[in-house]
Protein backbone atom coordinates (compact mmCIF):
# COMPACT_ATOMS: atom_id res chain seq x y z
CA UNK A 1 0.00 0.00 0.00
CA UNK A 2 1.81 3.28 -1.16
CA UNK A 3 1.39 6.36 0.91
CA UNK A 4 -1.07 8.79 0.70
CA UNK A 5 1.79 11.33 -0.08
CA UNK A 6 3.53 9.00 -2.67
CA UNK A 7 4.91 11.04 -5.17
CA UNK A 8 5.99 10.44 -8.75
CA UNK A 9 7.27 12.30 -11.51
CA UNK A 10 8.65 10.83 -15.15
CA UNK A 11 10.36 13.66 -15.80
CA UNK A 12 10.16 12.90 -19.46
CA UNK A 13 8.94 14.54 -22.52
CA UNK A 14 9.06 11.18 -24.46
CA UNK A 15 7.33 7.96 -24.25
CA UNK A 16 9.09 5.91 -21.84
CA UNK A 17 10.12 2.30 -23.45
CA UNK A 18 11.11 -0.16 -20.80
CA UNK A 19 13.58 -3.07 -21.20
CA UNK A 20 13.91 -6.12 -18.73
CA UNK A 21 16.66 -6.94 -16.82
CA UNK A 22 18.04 -9.71 -14.43
CA UNK A 23 19.45 -8.38 -11.43
CA UNK A 24 22.70 -9.87 -9.78
CA UNK A 25 22.35 -7.97 -7.13
CA UNK A 26 19.16 -6.49 -4.93
CA UNK A 27 19.06 -4.72 -1.89
CA UNK A 28 15.92 -3.79 0.48
CA UNK A 29 17.19 -1.74 2.64
CA UNK A 30 19.20 1.73 3.33
CA UNK A 31 21.82 0.08 5.00
CA UNK A 32 22.66 -2.72 2.09
CA UNK A 33 22.81 0.19 -0.24
CA UNK A 34 25.07 1.68 1.72
CA UNK A 35 27.05 -1.02 2.73
CA UNK A 36 27.75 -1.20 -1.08
CA UNK A 37 28.62 2.47 -2.31
CA UNK A 38 31.78 3.92 -2.71
CA UNK A 39 30.23 6.95 -2.66
CA UNK A 40 27.22 8.28 -1.13
CA UNK A 41 25.91 11.88 -1.82
CA UNK A 42 23.29 14.50 -3.00
CA UNK A 43 24.48 15.45 -6.20
CA UNK A 44 23.20 17.93 -8.96
CA UNK A 45 23.26 16.59 -12.99
CA UNK A 46 25.48 19.65 -14.32
CA UNK A 47 25.83 17.65 -17.97
CA UNK A 48 24.32 14.78 -19.54
CA UNK A 49 25.53 12.62 -22.88
CA UNK A 50 23.94 10.10 -24.89
CA UNK A 51 25.35 7.48 -26.41
CA UNK A 52 23.05 5.78 -29.27
CA UNK A 53 24.12 2.71 -31.08
CA UNK A 54 21.62 2.38 -33.88
CA UNK A 55 22.99 -0.70 -34.98
CA UNK A 56 22.25 -2.65 -31.64
CA UNK A 57 19.35 -0.84 -30.76
CA UNK A 58 20.56 0.29 -27.52
CA UNK A 59 21.95 3.65 -25.75
CA UNK A 60 23.25 4.50 -22.97
CA UNK A 61 23.07 7.87 -20.98
CA UNK A 62 26.44 9.39 -19.24
CA UNK A 63 25.76 11.72 -16.39
CA UNK A 64 28.39 14.39 -15.12
CA UNK A 65 27.25 15.02 -11.10
CA UNK A 66 28.67 17.80 -9.04
CA UNK A 67 28.36 16.74 -5.43
CA UNK A 68 26.57 18.93 -2.91
CA UNK A 69 26.39 16.86 0.10
CA UNK A 70 29.06 13.79 0.60
CA UNK A 71 28.01 10.87 3.62
CA UNK A 72 30.33 8.46 2.44
CA UNK A 73 33.33 8.39 0.19
CA UNK A 74 36.42 9.89 -1.04
CA UNK A 75 35.15 12.66 -2.36
CA UNK A 76 34.62 16.48 -1.47
CA UNK A 77 31.71 18.99 -2.04
CA UNK A 78 31.89 20.55 -5.56
CA UNK A 79 33.61 17.70 -6.85
CA UNK A 80 32.46 15.87 -9.64
CA UNK A 81 32.02 12.26 -10.86
CA UNK A 82 30.96 10.80 -13.79
CA UNK A 83 28.07 8.23 -13.75
CA UNK A 84 26.98 5.45 -16.75
CA UNK A 85 23.46 4.46 -16.78
CA UNK A 86 21.43 2.01 -19.41
CA UNK A 87 18.57 4.12 -21.22
CA UNK A 88 18.15 7.30 -22.56
CA UNK A 89 16.87 9.24 -25.33
CA UNK A 90 16.78 7.46 -28.54
CA UNK A 91 15.53 8.28 -32.07
CA UNK A 92 13.26 5.54 -33.94
CA UNK A 93 13.90 7.76 -37.41
CA UNK A 94 17.60 7.19 -37.11
CA UNK A 95 17.22 3.54 -36.65
CA UNK A 96 15.28 3.61 -39.67
CA UNK A 97 17.79 5.27 -41.30
CA UNK A 98 20.39 3.29 -40.84
CA UNK A 99 18.34 -0.21 -41.41
CA UNK A 100 17.32 1.34 -44.97
CA UNK A 101 19.99 2.93 -46.48
CA UNK A 102 20.49 0.73 -49.60
CA UNK A 103 16.73 1.01 -50.02
CA UNK A 104 17.13 5.01 -49.98
CA UNK A 105 19.60 4.85 -52.36
CA UNK A 106 17.93 2.77 -54.86
CA UNK A 107 15.00 4.78 -54.72
CA UNK A 108 12.42 3.49 -52.25
CA UNK A 109 11.50 5.59 -49.30
CA UNK A 110 9.55 4.36 -46.70
CA UNK A 111 7.25 6.08 -44.02
CA UNK A 112 8.17 6.93 -40.71
CA UNK A 113 5.96 9.30 -39.49
CA UNK A 114 4.67 6.74 -36.41
CA UNK A 115 8.46 6.94 -35.45
CA UNK A 116 10.14 9.43 -32.71
CA UNK A 117 11.96 10.18 -30.16
CA UNK A 118 11.54 7.90 -27.09
CA UNK A 119 13.31 6.88 -23.71
CA UNK A 120 14.51 3.99 -22.76
CA UNK A 121 15.03 2.56 -19.69
CA UNK A 122 15.30 -0.33 -17.51
CA UNK A 123 12.61 -2.03 -15.43
CA UNK A 124 10.54 1.29 -15.48
CA UNK A 125 13.37 3.72 -14.39
CA UNK A 126 14.67 5.82 -16.83
CA UNK A 127 18.17 7.91 -16.50
CA UNK A 128 18.87 10.63 -14.48
CA UNK A 129 17.98 14.38 -16.11
CA UNK A 130 20.14 16.87 -16.32
CA UNK A 131 19.63 19.98 -14.11
CA UNK A 132 17.74 17.64 -11.26
CA UNK A 133 19.12 16.76 -7.67
CA UNK A 134 19.51 13.32 -6.30
CA UNK A 135 20.17 11.14 -3.38
CA UNK A 136 22.86 8.53 -5.31
CA UNK A 137 24.17 5.63 -3.85
CA UNK A 138 27.14 5.07 -6.48
CA UNK A 139 29.82 1.81 -7.33
CA UNK A 140 33.12 2.76 -9.16
CA UNK A 141 33.63 1.21 -12.03
CA UNK A 142 36.29 1.09 -14.45
CA UNK A 143 38.07 4.50 -15.65
CA UNK A 144 36.34 6.24 -13.31
CA UNK A 145 32.99 5.95 -13.97
CA UNK A 146 30.53 5.11 -11.68
CA UNK A 147 27.28 3.02 -11.76
CA UNK A 148 24.08 3.57 -9.60
CA UNK A 149 24.26 0.74 -6.92
CA UNK A 150 21.46 -1.85 -7.69
CA UNK A 151 21.78 -0.29 -11.14
CA UNK A 152 18.42 1.19 -10.78
CA UNK A 153 17.77 0.85 -7.04
CA UNK A 154 20.46 3.51 -5.77
CA UNK A 155 18.62 7.23 -6.65
CA UNK A 156 15.85 8.87 -6.07
CA UNK A 157 15.14 12.47 -6.73
CA UNK A 158 15.00 15.34 -4.34
CA UNK A 159 12.73 18.12 -5.46
CA UNK A 160 12.93 22.49 -4.85
CA UNK A 161 11.47 21.54 -1.87
CA UNK A 162 13.70 19.04 -0.34
CA UNK A 163 11.24 16.46 -1.00
CA UNK A 164 11.96 12.91 -2.44
CA UNK A 165 10.12 11.77 -5.87
CA UNK A 166 9.75 8.66 -7.27
CA UNK A 167 10.75 8.63 -11.35
CA UNK A 168 9.50 5.02 -10.85
CA UNK A 169 5.34 4.99 -11.18
CA UNK A 170 3.43 3.02 -8.56
CA UNK A 171 2.00 0.87 -11.03
CA UNK A 172 5.79 -0.50 -11.98
CA UNK A 173 6.83 -0.42 -8.32
CA UNK A 174 3.95 -2.33 -7.62
CA UNK A 175 5.04 -5.03 -10.53
CA UNK A 176 8.71 -5.32 -9.32
CA UNK A 177 8.21 -6.29 -5.71
CA UNK A 178 10.90 -4.58 -3.52
CA UNK A 179 12.76 -3.97 -6.13
CA UNK A 180 12.20 -0.11 -5.51
CA UNK A 181 11.94 0.15 -1.92
CA UNK A 182 13.57 3.08 -1.99
CA UNK A 183 11.12 4.81 -3.60
CA UNK A 184 8.06 3.43 -2.63
CA UNK A 185 9.15 4.37 1.19
CA UNK A 186 10.68 7.53 1.39
CA UNK A 187 8.86 9.04 -1.97
CA UNK A 188 6.76 12.09 -0.41
CA UNK A 189 9.20 11.96 2.52
CA UNK A 190 11.42 15.09 3.45
CA UNK A 191 15.15 14.55 2.63
CA UNK A 192 15.78 14.83 6.21
CA UNK A 193 14.45 11.49 7.04
CA UNK A 194 16.90 9.80 4.76
CA UNK A 195 20.08 12.04 5.85
CA UNK A 196 19.47 10.49 9.50
CA UNK A 197 19.13 7.42 8.47
CA UNK A 198 22.14 7.59 6.23
CA UNK A 199 23.84 9.48 9.03
CA UNK A 200 23.18 7.21 11.86
CA UNK A 201 24.81 4.29 9.83
CA UNK A 202 28.19 6.43 10.08
CA UNK A 203 28.04 7.92 12.96
CA UNK A 204 30.05 5.28 14.71
CA UNK A 205 32.44 4.37 11.75
CA UNK A 206 35.22 6.52 9.56
CA UNK A 207 34.05 7.57 6.41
Amino acid sequence: MKKQRFLYSSDSDYKIVSGEVSFRETFHSVKGLAENADIIAEAEVISQKNNSNYERLDVYTVSELRLTKVYKGDVEIDDTVSVLETGGEFDEREVAKYFSGKSRKSGSESRNDDLGVIMQGIAGSIPMKQGNTYFVFLTEDDDDIYNIVGSVQGKIKINSENTLVSQVSPETIDQHGDLYFLQENYSGQNISELRNEVEQLFASSPN
